[in-house]
């Protein structure tokens, strides 16, 4: 069925592609994974400190066995303060504490690994959050320069296809979130753990560390203050559902800087679900997502303010589509974000630039709409673009914008020049910012499944603008696909 004000297209539903290209960063054969990810420019090997409790592992123990042995000397150490390590090697574990005081150390060539999912459900110790947490602990951290792995493709089912899905040459929204979502790898009906968990801890440093095949978030940090992450990687298996890079559910005085982060879903994403967000500073990131590499969202119930991420690159290897946004800044739930500033990030293959989304979800039940604030964005370069950018606000119970003061400045994008096939609504209505927000989902209405569902094309192809006051723009070029029709920007 199609709707008032929609231009459709025969070609809408044409799957062919453009296929592979070449970018700095690649990916395996089926798409999953980045193969050419530069460890030594992050990782270093540091021998075993002086002094460290040495967990005497072995790879043909039990994971209840290895865990136990690392368990036994954290909570020796925790007593006065120092360090625990493991040999090299590759060990099986379940879920390991840190507590006060203790620097985990895991030296390159040592790798601990999470149980499977069917080994979990056998095991007498189930894991538990994470393979590696902590709660209420000060002073902890993890380094050494080994691996993290959480085993997570065995908590998944197989995709419905497991081939690369490269940029269409007939591109329409439809199509393309279609298309991405059957090469997710969906949870089975598990527990599905983070690799690492810190909860209300304090004084937190995680570098020179690799994390591996997350199965749920990667590296969550609820509520926690004066963290440092820093000389990291995560390579995870980018179609494993759910894996967010770096999850920030609440917390202060965080500093997350030169990390490779490659992922299935967010990159770095700050949620404030049962507390707030403040003083956040990203910066010289290397991320891949089929997601959104940088976002505030979707969970927003707390404030966020005093964010700032700058100097970053973010991609998609080989000209493979998919994902949402390079930066997105939400608010769904009643969360009031402000004082962001995003600069100097450059981007290849992102779908879209930017999305500033203040909605009326009001997933939580708090009755007062949020809204988003003082947000400046400067220094922006998008090649391979394949969406519009966004402002899309709404109107709180006084029918006052809930976005305003917005500055843009020096956005440069260039569209990847392939034919459309848009199904293009030129009058957007309101109803889509009581749903999900995401960059696809502006001009959406959800029914039933993505496949029964409505993805319109918007009527511009720069960038789309609804319900905001002070947006300030200052050198926004974008350069549209050759056989564009649409304006170039729409304020609705």
């Amino acid at each position: 069925m199609l709707f008032s004000g929609t231009i459709f297209n025969k070609a809408y539903f044409k799957t062919e592609t453009l296929g592979k290209t070449d970018t700095k960063y690649k990916a395996d054969k089926s798409g999953c994974r980045i193969i050419n990810i530069p460890y030594d420019e992050y990782i270093t090997d540091k021998e075993i400190p002086q002094g460290a409790l040495v967990c005497e592992l072995s790879e043909i123990n039990s994971a209840e066995e290895n865990t136990r042995l690392i368990q036994s000397q954290i909570d020796t150490a925790s007593e006065t303060g120092g360090i625990v390590a493991v040999p090299k090697g590759r060990y099986k574990i379940t879920t390991v504490e840190l507590k006060s005081n203790v620097t985990l150390f895991i030296p390159k060539g040592a790798e601990l690994v999470s149980v499977s999912c069917e080994e979990n459900e056998h095991t007498e110790k189930k894991l538990g959050s994470g393979v590696i947490v902590a709660e209420n602990a000060d002073n902890i951290a993890i380094t050494g320069g080994g691996i993290i792995n959480g085993n997570g493709e065995s908590y998944t089912f197989e995709p419905d296809k497991d081939e690369p899905l490269y940029a269409l040459k007939y591109f329409n929204l439809y199509t393309r979130v279609i298309e991405s979502r059957r090469r997710l790898r969906k949870g089975k009906p598990s527990h599905r753990p983070n690799v690492i968990h810190f909860r209300n801890c304090s004084n937190v440093k995680v570098f020179n560390l690799i994390l591996k095949d997350a199965a749920c978030w990667t590296f969550h940090l609820e509520n926690c203050k004066n963290t440092e992450i820093f000389d990291f990687i995560i390579d995870n298996h980018m179609h494993v559902a759910n894996t967010d890079g770096i999850d920030i559910a609440g917390g202060e005085n965080i500093k997350i800087r030169h990390c490779f982060i490659a992922t299935a879903d967010d990159g770095i994403v700050l949620k404030a679900v049962k507390n707030p967000i403040k003083n956040v500073d990203i910066s010289d990131c290397i991320i891949s997502s089929f997601a959104n590499c940088f976002k505030i969202g979707t969970e927003t119930q707390k404030d966020v303010s005093a964010v700032k991420i700058t100097d970053c690159y973010f991609f998609m290897p080989d000209g493979i589509t998919g994902g949402y946004a390079g930066v997105a800044i939400e608010t769904a739930d009643g969360s009031n974000v402000s004082d962001i500033f995003v600069s100097n990030i450059e981007m290849d293959g992102v779908s879209s630039p930017l999305l500033i989304w203040a909605g009326n979800r009001m997933k939580y039940g708090k009755n007062k709409i949020g809204s988003i604030k003082n947000v400046k964005v400067k220094n922006i370069t998008a090649n391979n673009v394949e969406l519009p950018s966004a402002i899309n606000g709404c109107k709180d119970e006084n029918g006052n914008n809930c976005i305003a003061s917005i500055y843009l400045e020096n956005i440069k994008t260039k569209y990847r020049d392939t034919k459309e096939a848009l199904s293009v609504l030129k009058n957007v209505p309101e109803h889509s910012l009581t749903d999900y927000p995401e960059i696809t989902r502006v001009a959406h209405i959800y029914f039933r499944s993505h496949e029964m569902s409505r993805y319109w094309d918007l009527p511009c192809y720069g960038l789309f603008i609804r319900n905001a006051d002070e947006v300030e723009i200052k050198d926004f070029d974008c350069t549209p696909r050759t056989v564009n029709k649409r304006i170039k920007i729409h304020r609705a």
